[in-house]
């Protein structure tokens, strides 16, 4: 259970702290332009325009604030739009109990889920689990598993992302002023003054996107994140209700 643990927390640590300043790769030309892409997904009016980060954003806090049901409840509306750290946040809280009835049948489906697009720290753990697995429980994982693609499917996601970010789009304003280039802009509540800071990434299309957020992860994993011992799993608050989305 403590390489459980411990990934979970790598997980939760590296989602709440964002990418690393620097990358390897091949391609100069791509490391720049990954650069100036992610660098626009950090900002406040980015992430609010994006729901899957929104609602990990709101995730991680609430499990930073020991609030799991909160969590779960948040990382599951995020999974929704093929986000797949908390897809596996959501299948760690299941496989352990944390924040929702332990299940593990589900806790690996849902971290096959994750896993679909071949990130290796992932796949690595869904072996590791299907090997803690019962005979009955890979059965009944095995069942489980194409239900959750109709919802939380890299093909559902995507589709839902396509609606949102052309919706964000035309949510965005902004007006010029002073120098040619300078541009306040706004989404929701927030405001940045250099919008073309920004304005690469939001025209991001879909499959750009996800590429993207493939790259941040690779940039996360690889970046150096000291964990302590595993710490046993908080119950659940008694009072805890679900948040409205």
């Amino acid at each position: 259970m403590g390489r459980l643990a411990v990934l979970g927390m790598v997980i939760l640590v590296l989602a709440w702290a964002g990418h690393a300043s620097a990358q390897q790769a091949d391609d100069a030309t791509d490391i720049k332009r990954s650069t100036e892409l992610l660098g626009g997904m950090e900002s406040p009016l980015f992430v609010d325009a994006h729901s899957d980060l929104r609602y990990r954003n709101k995730g991680m806090e609430s499990y930073r604030e020991g609030r799991r049901r909160d969590a779960f409840h948040y990382f599951r509306l995020a999974s929704r739009y093929a986000d797949k750290t908390s897809q596996a946040l959501v299948g760690i809280m299941y496989w352990t109990g944390d924040g929702v009835a332990k299940d593990r049948a589900l806790g690996y489906a849902w971290m096959d889920l994750a896993a679909s697009r071949g990130y290796p720290e992932l796949q690595r753990q869904r072996q590791l689990y299907m090997d803690q697995l019962s005979d009955a429980e890979r059965a009944k994982a095995a069942q489980l598993r194409p239900t959750l693609d109709a919802d939380y499917g890299d093909v559902a996601g995507a589709k839902r992302l396509t609606l949102e970010i052309g919706s964000s789009r035309a949510q965005v304003t902004g007006s010029h002023v002073g120098w040619v280039g300078t541009v306040t802009a706004s989404y929701g509540d927030n405001t940045v003054q250099d919008f073309s800071k920004y304005d690469k990434a939001l025209h991001m299309n879909t499959a750009e996107y996800l590429q993207v957020k493939d790259v941040q992860w690779g940039l996360q994993m690889n970046s150096r994140v000291n964990v302590g011992d595993p710490e046993p799993v908080e119950p659940p608050r008694a009072n805890s209700t679900r948040p409205a989305a």
